[in-house]
């Protein structure tokens, strides 16, 4: 099987994932691994505008480690983290929700859950650059009625591809 994807350089925020080659609408692309936390225990975090801990649906989570962990968040995204049972515990895999072209960078909706519209703004400010961008990584169903203080801007920067193992 020909490698899906390739880790380099974010024009979006430090290190991305990107396309090794052409991938399918629905195709399956890599496993979100990591430290697992029971339901109701989280990991500590340090509040740096990055997140990598993913809630699952059972309230269990996991704090990504691993390659899927490198995608960044796209209000225009052209993949998503589904959760599938496996071993009698939930798993989380990323795909793709439409066809995308070698090279081009993956993104997910993070779709954060944050407690005030201030921190939506200043600490989870998006830099995905797209023209429906909110500005923000923050789930917008819990931002419907509160203004957006600003849009963050893309960085570009460039660097060397690693190839998943």
């Amino acid at each position: 099987m020909a490698l899906k994807v390739v880790a380099r350089k974010s024009g979006l925020h430090g290190m991305g994932l990107f396309a090794a080659r052409n991938l399918a609408a629905g195709e399956k692309l890599i496993e979100y691994k990591g430290t697992r936390y029971a339901k109701g225990v989280y990991p500590a975090v340090i509040v740096d505008g990055m997140t990598k801990f993913l809630g699952l649906s059972d309230g269990t989570g996991i704090d990504g480690t691993g390659w899927a962990a490198l995608a960044n968040h796209g209000c225009e995204p052209n993949c998503e983290l589904r959760e599938e049972a496996r071993g009698g515990r939930l798993c989380a895999w990323l795909y793709a929700v439409r066809a995308v072209a070698q090279g081009e960078e993956l993104v997910w909706d993070y779709r954060l859950d944050v407690k005030s519209s201030k921190e939506a703004y200043a600490v989870w400010a998006c830099a995905c650059g797209a023209e429906t961008c909110r500005g923000t990584m923050v789930n917008p169903e819990k931002l419907r009625g509160r203004k957006a203080p600003g849009k963050a801007r893309a960085v570009h920067a460039a660097g060397d591809a690693a190839t998943e193992p």
